[in-house]
């Protein structure tokens, strides 16, 4: 009993024995015995993914070993059925976008490895100056502007030292002990909360966006990389900046200030760097390049010899590149020993997300779903979902809530706005309630287990939970008001 009382075991249980209700009692009336499996196969691993039962990318696995078992797909013309249906379910895994999130990771670890990140990083704080609060914006745009190319957690890791330093440096300059503490406090979590908001601005920046980019895929609408950060980056921009206020003025107010002695301190981390190497100006030709060619692809797709070219196809040369490009030591510029780093259990989690929303979707139980659904206003639909989405990855893992959410989004979307004349979806529906989720999963900032960026600013020891808390829970309702605005007036303008 104890150990049943572990939320990891009860969530075992519970979603074994979901699936097994599935499979010993018969399907609702309307509902197909493949889509009935679904549900069960869905309930076991939300619950999984939840309480995190099995390791998250073990769960996303689980399509891949029971919906060929469970005979969900119609396989009446194939020759081979037992082939074909693990086919179907593993094509997810192998997805487009799973090689843009890869092409991205690549490059983003040869950022890491010739320390370009923290070259740039450090020069733009010098040129921010040693006003206190400045300094705290300065941080929070350099870990924003990082973010959105590289993991927040590699963002939040390379800038925590920094600011330690310079909260060192601060301390010897102020007997206040309050107006330190406010000023390390606001200065580290600055750093963590900006790492998420800048995520959330390019498609690469964090795992929700391409789950949901990929899952409205699926259903006719292309986002490009231009549209998202249409949408996106204005989101960021202003809880970037709404955020700093906030910290620096309302939740841990910043009422000393920093002086020389900062900016030589960071004038002389600059300098051990040494002068830029030849492997930094390399990868920055080459990140320059891929950020270009994201952000004016559809101009390019334009001439003769280059009309083939898709957002994964940059991300796929910009990896390439960065195998093949030399370095001043002859090999190249990362070497395939670097992949060991890659966050592999995001892209199999990606994968086992999208199997699963393909399989709802094709058992008939997504229109099952929305035929019990009553029609909901669609302004309270999607401060509803944002609400709900924002705290509960307060607990759980923002892809697993992303990859659940998500169809039940598209569900709703089709019952919400009906079908076009055509007979199609209305796909601009489904954008406006599906991406919502993907914006509000990046919208935890109240708990250590919310995001790795903020377990590792709580691991300093600098503040307690309850301090993080109460920061967060502005962030949340910041989140909340600037996500819920944007998905109802400015999302429809643009898909």
């Amino acid at each position: 009993m104890k150990n049943f009382s572990n939320p990891k075991t009860f969530g075992f249980f519970i979603g074994l024995f979901f699936l097994l209700f599935t499979l010993l009692v018969a399907p609702p009336e309307g509902l197909s015995l493949s889509g009935w499996h679904v549900t069960g196969v869905v309930l076991l691993m939300a619950s999984w993914w939840a309480t995190e039962a099995l390791p998250l990318p073990v769960t996303a696995l689980v399509p891949l070993a029971l919906f060929p078992l469970l005979g969900i797909y119609d396989l009446s013309d194939a020759s081979n059925p037992a082939k074909s249906a693990f086919t179907k379910a593993a094509a997810p895994y192998a997805h487009p976008n799973v090689f843009l999130f890869l092409g991205g990771f690549i490059l983003a670890l040869a950022i890491e490895k010739v320390n370009l990140h923290k070259r740039i990083a450090l020069k733009m704080l010098l040129s921010i100056g040693t006003d206190a609060k400045y300094l705290i914006g300065g941080f929070m745009l350099v870990s924003a502007l990082i973010s959105m190319w590289i993991m927040n957690t590699s963002t939040t890791l390379m800038l925590l030292p920094i600011g330690l330093a310079i909260a060192g440096v601060v301390r010897k300059t102020t007997n206040l002990e309050k107006d330190f503490f406010n000023f390390q406090t606001a200065l580290l979590l600055g750093i963590a909360y900006a790492a998420t908001i800048g995520g959330i601005s390019t498609p690469v920046g964090t795992a929700p966006n391409i789950v949901v980019i990929s899952l409205i895929q699926e259903q006719g609408l292309e986002i490009s990389f231009n549209q998202w950060m249409l949408l996106a980056l204005p989101i960021s921009a202003i809880m970037l900046i709404v955020g700093w206020w906030l910290l620096t003025n309302i939740i841990f107010p910043v009422k000393i200030d920093a002086n020389e002695k900062t900016q030589n301190s960071l004038q002389k981390m600059y300098l051990d760097l040494g002068v830029i190497s030849i492997d930094e100006k390399r990868v920055l030709v080459i990140f320059v390049l891929t950020a270009l060619a994201w952000m004016f692809r559809d101009l390019l797709d334009n001439t003769t010899l280059l009309q083939g070219l898709t957002d994964y196809g940059i991300a796929i040369i910009a990896a390439l590149a960065v195998f093949i490009t030399r370095s001043s030591q002859g090999s190249g510029l990362v070497e395939w020993s670097i992949t060991t780093k890659l966050p592999w259990g995001i892209l199999i989690l990606f994968g086992g997300g999208l199997s699963m929303a393909n399989a709802i979707m094709s058992s008939g139980l997504g229109k099952w779903i929305g035929g019990l659904i009553p029609d909901i206003n669609t302004v309270f639909l999607i401060l509803l979902i944002v609400v709900l989405i924002v705290f509960l990855t307060e607990l759980t893992s923002n892809q697993a809530t992303t990859a659940t959410f998500v169809p039940i989004m598209i569900i709703l979307a089709t019952v919400e706005g009906s079908l076009l004349p055509d007979g199609t979806n209305n796909l601009s529906l489904v954008a406006q309630l599906a991406i919502p989720v993907a914006l509000a999963a990046s919208c935890a900032f109240m708990l250590p287990v919310a995001t790795p960026p903020n377990a590792i600013v709580y691991g300093s020891e600098k503040f307690t939970i309850a301090q993080m808390m109460k920061a967060g829970l502005y962030f949340n309702i910041l989140g909340i008001l600037v996500v819920t605005a944007f998905s109802v007036f400015v999302l429809p303008l643009i898909f």
